[in-house]
């Protein structure tokens, strides 16, 4: 089993021990001095002599730890009588697990005497971490100590009613859960392990290639540090959920349809444009199947892991009151908890948490893997024609505009060059995934925030990479718009845009309006942000119609193009 700790030796273990000992610890490995026969011999010869320890003897000495025990370090022993704990079930496991998690479980460095009151957590041989508490009456793990303070010339010993549980932590489960194969693989492909150059032994030099008698290892994951998940921390505690290899492949089959890459992707190469006719393009070529491979798996395990001291989590552990919201040690938010946790098989405890091992993966797509994008053309505008932009802040003490909460904000205001011009204005759409979207344009209520009450006017052009790698145009049309809306027969995409084609805004108020919807056969998410779709915003007025120019306002007061997946639109009018 792999563990996020120093990894040495015996004999390395051996030498750090003997440095130790000569530390400010000192007072800490000094044995009571007594005068029985006890206290004159060593914690292993107590052990042996004591018929009421047999069991405890045997499965001590299988492991070779009787020597550490007969030696002069000092240590706690908290020792398990015959008959209070399974013998056949600790005589079934290998030498090396019976070590670590039985006989190293009941043994810690230093004295810690049972005396007064006591609330202590002993951190064990084995890295774990046991209760020793009580005020003249003392458990250990929760088991009672029946006899409490044998002096032994190298430490102390605890006869209990019974073995202390060990538990592995998250981290060392993941290692050995049957079942979840393709977690633990993803999650094992990121270790590290690395020579601790400082706390090696150096040996001579071969050949011109520093050995070394005694080496430490030291285990790294780096992609638990990047979910912000110390599952190898016995101090830290999570619920980790775990999938069988059927709910992530079933997570996996459904999350790659949104990372589709080709090998060349082409678009529009928009801020080198000299004029909004222009056709200057450029090509992002990479490796498609490892691409989206790397993502899905990414997108799979981002938000396995909550924290379980997060104030959204502690309920899921019996702390707090319910939350209808879970957050990922990624900073996700999750609306559906009941549902993620009903999928639990099996929920089994680990000393730093609960790991819940499920057969389905209850997550909302557009809250993990297909989010919602909004974008502001504040910060998006990849390049403009005929037309000026100015930010504006724009207070709003009663809160008219985005409800009570917003009191200022932020917008760009787009407006002509001349009397005679017409804004035409490209705004690059990120994060883009091979995924269906409905695209709403929110426009601010400019009657309010301009005193302009006439409307806007305006045509959306979306310029995408097709699955062959050429670039191609969607034209969006209020007919068509229409049509999704009210369930009605469809009309053939429109070949270009004109008046008859545009959609219109009501200026006196915030107006949210369906523009269409639109499947991107390719994904950008992960391409870099110079290689985007985007979509082309004009006005198809002419400036020499009196009746149009009087009608019509050729300012932009644009607050955001939104794309929303379809699953989540057709969630929340079912809710």
């Amino acid at each position: 089993m792999r563990r996020f700790h120093y990894i040495a030796c015996t004999m390395m273990a051996a030498m750090m021990l003997v440095a130790t000992s000569c530390s400010e610890f000192d007072d800490y490995n000094d044995a009571p001095s007594d005068a029985t026969a006890s206290g004159n011999m060593t914690l292993w010869q107590n052990i042996t002599q004591n018929p009421q320890l047999s069991d405890f003897a045997s499965l001590v000495k299988r492991t070779r730890f009787d020597v550490e025990l007969d030696n002069t370090r000092a240590y706690t022993v908290w020792a398990p009588l015959n008959g209070t704990f399974n013998m056949g079930a600790y005589q079934q496991l290998d030498d090396s697990t019976l070590l670590a998690q039985f006989v190293k479980s009941h043994v810690a460095q230093y004295n810690h005497v049972a005396s007064g009151s006591i609330d202590e957590r002993i951190h064990t041989l084995n890295k774990k971490s046991f209760p020793f508490t009580g005020n003249g009456d003392y458990t250990y793990d929760g088991v009672h100590i029946s006899v409490p303070n044998q002096p032994s010339s190298n430490g102390v010993m605890h006869l209990m009613d019974g073995a202390a549980q060990f538990f592995p932590n998250l981290y060392e489960y993941l290692s050995m859960r049957q079942g979840i194969d393709s977690l633990r693989n993803y999650f094992l492909g990121y270790e590290l392990t690395t020579l601790d150059l400082q706390n090696s032994v150096k040996g001579s030099v071969v050949g011109g290639v520093q050995t070394y008698i005694d080496s430490v290892l030291i285990t790294t994951n780096s992609l638990t540090r990047q979910l912000n998940a110390s599952l190898d921390n016995e101090d830290s505690t999570y619920t980790f959920i775990m999938p069988t290899d059927k709910a992530y492949q079933q997570m996996y089959d459904k999350v790659k349809q949104n990372y589709n890459f080709i090998a060349t992707t082409k678009v529009q190469d928009v801020e080198q444009f000299a004029s909004a006719s222009a056709t200057n393009s450029k090509n992002v070529t990479v490796n498609a199947e490892y691409l989206s491979d790397s993502l899905t798996r990414r997108h799979i395990v981002r938000n396995l892991i909550f924290s379980n001291n997060d104030g959204y989590n502690r309920w899921v552990v019996g702390k707090g009151l319910f939350s209808d919201t879970l957050r990922s040690t990624t900073r996700n938010k999750l609306s559906n908890p009941n549902d993620i946790l009903a999928q639990t098989i099996e929920k089994v405890e680990m000393s730093n948490g609960f790991a819940h091992i499920v057969d389905s993966l209850a997550f909302y797509p557009w809250e993990t893997f297909a989010p919602e994008i909004e974008v502001s053309p504040s910060r998006h505008v990849a390049n403009k024609f005929n037309c000026s932009s100015q930010n504006v802040t724009f207070t709003d003490p009663e809160g008219r505009v985005f409800g009570p909460e917003i009191k200022e904000f932020r917008y760009t205001w787009i407006y002509p060059t001349s009397e005679y011009s017409k804004p035409d204005v490209f705004i690059s759409l990120p994060n883009v995934n091979s995924t269906t979207y409905n695209f709403y344009c929110v426009f601010l209520p400019s009657a309010y925030v301009a005193n302009d009450s006439l409307p806007n006017i305006l045509n959306f052009q979306l310029s995408y990479c097709a699955a062959n790698g050429n670039l191609a145009t969607y034209n969006f049309s209020k007919a068509y718009a229409d049509s999704l809306l009210t369930g009605g027969t469809l009309p053939r995409v429109p070949s270009s845009v004109s008046m008859t084609t545009a959609f219109t805004n009501d200026p006196l108020k915030t107006d949210t309006v369906f523009i269409g919807r639109f499947q991107f056969p390719v994904a950008y998410n992960g391409l870099g942000d110079e290689y985007r779709p985007n979509i082309h915003i004009s006005n198809p007025i002419s400036v020499f119609n009196k009746t149009q120019m009087s009608t019509y306002t050729r300012d932009m007061r644009i607050a955001a193009i939104i794309m929303r997946p379809v699953e989540m639109d057709e969630f929340e009018k079912e809710q």
